[in-house]
C-alpha cells in the first residue's frame, strides 16, 4: 500500500488473489481459508482429507461467491506439494499466497519416544513448510510478487514437556522464515510466521476441556484462543497493510506468561 492508495479498508481487499492453505479441512486452516474469502479472495483448500477439504471448498465458494477447490496433499512429500502449486496454478493462473498451516503435534516425552515419532512430526510440521515453500517461491520470484507465510506454536521456546520435537520443529519454522524472508525479500516476495499459542480446535477440543482452567491461567487474557483469531493474523500478514513487514515472528497467543 502506497501513499497514493492510503484507504485501508483497499489493503484487505484480496479480489483476484489465490490463497492456498495446507491443513485446511479443520480448525485453524479452515478459519484461514474463511477468512481470506470473506474478502474476496480464491481459495485452496489443501489437505491429507480429500473429502474434508472439498466440503470445505464447497462451502466457501456457496457462502462467499469465490472460487475454491479441494486439494488432496501430504505435504511432507515435496512431489505432492509441487503437484499442489502446479493444480493451483493451473486453476487459477497463480499463487499468490501461501500459507503454511498444515502440522502435527501429539505429546509425547522424548524419552517414550521413537525415532519413528520424530520423523513423522518433522516430516509434517517442518519438511511440509520447506516442501510448499520451495515450490511456491519460483513463480512468487518471476512475477516479484507473493507472500508466504510460516507457523512457529508458543511450544518452540521450550517449556512445554512432551512436545520437544514438536517445539524444535517450530522453532526451525521460525528460523526458516528469517532467512528466506532475506534471501526473497529483493524480489518482492514477502515471508512471515505467526505463533499461536493453545487454539481450540477439533482436534484440541477434549484436551482443552479437561485443562481450562489450569490453561486459563498460562495467558494474560486468561483463557485459549479461538482459530478465527488466529487467521485474523495470518490476513494481516498477507495483507497490503503489512506491506513492510518481512521476516518478522508474530506472537498470536493471548500473553502466554507461564514459564
Amino acid at each position: 500500500m502506497t501513499a497514493e492508495s492510503a484507504d485501508i479498508r483497499d489493503a484487505f481487499d484480496f479480489t483476484d488473489k489465490t490463497v492456498c492453505v495446507t491443513g485446511a479441512a479443520q480448525g485453524i486452516g479452515e478459519a484461514v481459508g474463511e477468512a481470506f474469502a470473506a474478502l474476496g479472495a480464491n481459495v485452496v483448500i489443501a489437505d491429507l482429507d480429500e473429502e474434508g477439504a472439498q466440503a470445505v471448498a464447497d462451502r466457501l465458494t456457496q457462502e462467499y461467491g469465490v472460487q475454491s477447490v479441494g486439494l488432496e496433499i501430504d505435504v511432507s512429500e515435496y512431489d505432492a506439494a509441487v503437484a499442489m502449486v502446479e493444480a493451483t496454478v493451473e486453476e487459477f493462473g497463480s499463487l499468490d499466497i501461501l500459507v503454511n498451516n498444515a502440522g502435527l503435534a501429539g505429546v509425547k516425552r522424548f524419552l517414550d519416544s521413537e525415532p519413528a515419532d520424530w520423523d513423522k512430526k518433522l516430516r509434517v510440521s517442518l519438511y511440509g513448510t520447506l516442501n510448499c515453500t520451495h515450490a511456491a517461491l519460483p513463480g512468487m520470484v518471476e512475477r516479484n510478487d507473493g507472500v508466504v507465510i510460516n507457523y512457529a506454536s508458543s511450544s518452540y521456546r521450550g517449556n512445554d514437556p512432551g512436545l520437544a520435537v514438536y517445539g524444535a520443529a517450530k522453532a526451525a519454522n521460525r528460523s526458516f522464515t528469517k532467512t528466506m524472508a532475506k534471501e526473497v525479500g529483493g524480489s518482492g516476495v514477502r515471508v512471515n510466521c505467526v505463533c499461536p499459542g493453545t487454539v481450540e480446535t477439533p482436534s484440541t477440543t477434549e484436551w482443552i476441556e479437561k485443562y481450562r482452567e489450569k490453561l486459563g491461567e498460562s495467558y494474560a487474557l486468561g483463557r485459549v484462543g479461538q482459530p478465527e483469531e488466529i487467521a485474523n493474523a495470518v490476513v494481516f500478514l498477507a495483507s497490503d497493510a503489512a506491506s513492510w513487514i518481512a521476516g518478522e515472528t508474530i506472537h498470536v497467543d493471548g500473553g502466554y506468561i507461564r514459564r
